[in-house]
């Protein structure tokens, strides 16, 4: 597996399992009914369980890879480049 590719696994590994704690974190204090009815729809709990899982896993992924290619160092061929 290259690098790159390896990188990305580790990352939304790591975004699922953030996902899950948030999730169970943001539903313990707020009540998806109480929810549902302050944004004037009606949702059913599992329907708002699974589109906050995945806002946190998108989110939280999105974050991380943001992080990595931030992170990079560049080759030292395209160092010498841009000195």
């Amino acid at each position: 597996m290259r690098k790159q590719q390896r990188n990305v696994a580790i990352v939304v590994w790591v975004a699922f399992l953030l996902a899950i704690a948030a999730e169970g974190v943001f539903f313990s204090i707020f009540n998806p009914d109480d929810l549902a009815m302050a944004a004037g729809h009606e949702w059913e709990a599992l329907g708002a369980y699974t589109v906050g899982f995945f806002c946190f896993w998108v989110s939280f992924a999105v974050c991380g890879l943001l992080a990595v290619r931030l992170t990079q160092t560049l080759p030292k061929e395209r160092l010498r480049h841009f000195a």
